[in-house]
């Protein structure tokens, strides 16, 4: 369950470290071509929807456990 928990944490820093890539190929670019912003995003958006499919999985088979207040 630590190995599913810290295989959450470096895909939401790659998702991360994926956004300032784009940040920074945008500010280095200048207008001049914006191919390499667009293939940073493209892959930033495909790591957030495996997080997202992967939590999902995660949660059905009881690797994550919700918590939070029930009332």
């Amino acid at each position: 369950m630590l190995l599913f928990k810290l295989i959450i944490v470096i895909l939401l820093l790659f998702v991360i470290a994926s956004l300032f890539t784009a940040l920074y190929q945008l500010n280095q670019d200048r207008g001049e071509g914006s191919s390499k912003v667009v293939k940073a995003l493209t892959v930033r958006i495909g790591l957030s929807i495996f997080l997202f499919v992967l939590l999902m999985v995660g949660q059905y088979f009881g690797l994550i456990v919700p918590h939070g207040v029930y009332g």
